[in-house]
């Protein structure tokens, strides 16, 4: 009878001794379990967050388009006798009667079309810079009337007109933009570089009356009133900078709509008036000194981003 009680009592500690071992073995699993869970959530938040798509729209590339606008600016011209005959018919007064021929302003205005290559880099989400370079054919033109009287050497001064025709039949620029983004489809820069165009300029006196001036080896003699007395003409490329600013919003991925304001200084130039018939002498000409062609452009136009 001894022997039961002390097996019974043994048994008993040893099934108890187990049921905590094996509660204690759930309770450790169950803190790793839920431990390494939120180790997993640790590291899938951050991953998440840098790998996220960047909230911006690309600018960078390549991108060609057209454009089109208008063009304005006052101009002027003034005139300088190059010779003893010129300067006796004019400002030289006395027995020829004439008067100095006065500087003519005028206004110098036309539209124009052309197309545009460029390429953006985007620094960042507020931040854009580029290159840009357009070409433009164009119909920028002015006319200007400078009233004065031409002397001749037997009879008073006749009234006259010395008439410019002055155009800008094609230019173009070559500049750097630089960028900002106030909101990821907008751009506003400013933009400065090179520019360059012809222009073409048309001068002419037409007669008050037939008449003939001869001084100091030089002459002119004029035909019948209203016919051509002295004439000139300049075609050239000039070359010179510009500079302005604008703003160009996209209208989806691939597609964006500009518009800009250029100030364009091709610099001034000088031509030459001379008399269509010497009489006999050396023909005598007036020096026009025209006032820089710079204008103010205003366009829009389209780009399409490669």
């Amino acid at each position: 009878m001894s022997d039961t009680p002390v097996c019974g009592c043994i048994g008993g500690a040893a099934v108890k001794k187990n049921s905590v071992s094996i509660a204690i073995a759930f309770v450790v699993f169950g803190a790793l379990g839920a431990a390494g869970a939120r180790a997993d959530e640790l590291t899938a938040a951050p991953a998440l967050f840098i790998t996220s798509p960047t909230n911006w729209r690309p600018w960078t590339g390549v991108y060609v388009g057209a454009n089109g606008g208008y063009g304005w600016i006052n101009s002027a011209v003034s005139y300088n006798a190059n010779d003893p005959a010129a300067q006796a018919g004019t400002c030289g007064g006395g027995k020829g009667g004439g008067s100095c021929i006065p500087q003519s302003f005028y206004h110098f205005a036309g539209g124009f079309g052309g197309g545009q290559l460029g390429y953006n880099f985007q620094i960042n989400s507020l931040w854009v810079n580029g290159i840009e370079a357009d070409y433009q054919g164009a119909n920028l033109s002015g006319q200007g009337f400078s009233a004065f009287r031409l002397g001749y050497s037997a009879t008073t001064g006749a009234n006259t007109n010395m008439t410019v025709n002055q155009s800008v039949n094609s230019f173009g620029t070559v500049r750097l933009r630089m960028g900002a983004l106030p909101i990821n489809s907008l751009i506003l820069y400013g933009t400065g570089g090179l520019a360059f165009g012809e222009v073409n300029t048309n001068l002419n006196s037409l007669s008050g009356r037939a008449g003939t001036l001869s001084s100091g080896g030089f002459s002119y003699t004029c035909a019948a009133a209203g016919t051509t007395c002295f004439s000139g003409s300049s075609s050239k490329t000039m070359v010179g900078w510009t500079l302005g600013g604008g703003g160009e919003f996209a209208l989806t991925n691939y597609l964006s709509l500009k518009g800009e304001v250029l100030y364009v200084d091709l610099g001034s130039y000088n031509a030459t008036v001379a008399a269509t018939n010497a009489g006999g002498g050396k023909p005598a000409s007036f020096t026009a000194s025209l006032a820089p062609v710079g204008f103010v452009v205003g366009r829009g136009g389209l780009n399409f981003r490669f």
